[in-house]
């Protein structure tokens, strides 16, 4: 297994980049212009993901399966899917609630500009969550989206109802 030539992490003769300092080990990756950035963060994307679907949702970018970026967020979204099913296999482990227990109470309902970065983040969750079901739906032509937004509404009265049971006591 080689060595990366600023750092001396170990790594992979795939790799293009050094994952922890970001130094192009390719001749690929040295013709790219938008280099990784080594930066430790929370979430699955890498920096250098992150910053390639920052140009394609302003148009600065064109989707582009042959670069490096395009195939290092395929193997970033599928290790999240694997991360997934590892999730799946836990007996009862429901996946809403685990969500809705590192949320923030008043994240959902501060506006965008008044945030802070943890509402931030619990606020993109919550979009993600959303997208993410959309996308399932456009991939495979389903129509899970809808569903889930029922019940999702339903868990919301019922948490409501709930919350003023407890506040009448």
């Amino acid at each position: 297994m080689p060595y990366c030539s600023n750092c001396g992490s170990r790594v992979k003769d795939i790799h293009h980049y050094c994952g922890s300092c970001g130094q192009a080990l390719s001749k690929v990756a040295e013709s790219e212009t938008d280099p990784p950035m080594a930066v430790s963060r929370d979430g699955f994307l890498s920096l250098r993901s992150l910053s390639y679907i920052n140009g394609l949702l302003s148009g600065e970018r064109e989707l582009d399966r042959d670069s490096v970026s395009y195939m290092q967020l395929s193997r970033e979204v599928n290790a999240a899917l694997e991360d997934f099913a590892r999730l799946a296999m836990v007996e009862e482990l429901d996946l809403l609630q685990l969500w809705a227990a590192g949320l923030s109470s008043e994240a959902l309902s501060t506006p965008v500009e008044d945030m802070n970065s943890n509402q931030v983040r619990d606020w993109l969750a919550a979009i993600g969550l959303g997208r993410t079901l959309r996308m399932y739906d456009e991939s495979l032509h389903t129509e899970f989206e809808d569903e889930f937004n029922e019940r999702l509404q339903k868990l919301v009265e019922i948490a409501g109802e709930e919350l003023d049971d407890i506040g009448d006591e």
